[in-house]
């Protein structure tokens, strides 16, 4: 079971393909770091203002931000996560509480485990 936020993900903008490195998306973080250093190189080659340069960059963390979590439900429906429900909570142990609450057959599997 693997819960994944919707929504934008700041540790994603901020840290790129390290923050798919420390979840464990190796998939994602090569993604990442392939499309971090292809925008990098094209805009030094094209570019020659550094500040075009950098807003450039904060445009790609930006974007990052937006399909991050996108990008870890791809991972993990790879590796065989598929997703099963989709619940709104405020944190992450809410969450947790209501999709089990509503999912007892999990619940008594976990127990098992």
């Amino acid at each position: 079971m693997a819960l994944v936020k919707d929504g934008f993900s700041w540790p994603a903008a901020v840290f790129g393909f390290i923050w798919a490195l420390v979840i464990g998306a190796w998939d994602v973080a090569l993604v990442l770091f392939a499309l971090q250093m292809v925008v990098g190189t094209v805009a030094g080659l094209l570019i020659e203002s550094p500040d075009v340069q950098t807003v450039i960059q904060i445009g790609l963390a930006v974007v990052i931000g937006l399909i991050a979590n996108e990008m870890r439900r791809w991972s993990l429906d790879r590796h065989g996560l598929h997703e099963d429900a989709v619940v709104t909570a405020h944190d992450k142990e809410e969450a947790e509480r209501r999709y089990l609450d509503a999912n007892p057959y999990m619940t008594a599997k976990l127990l098992r485990e």
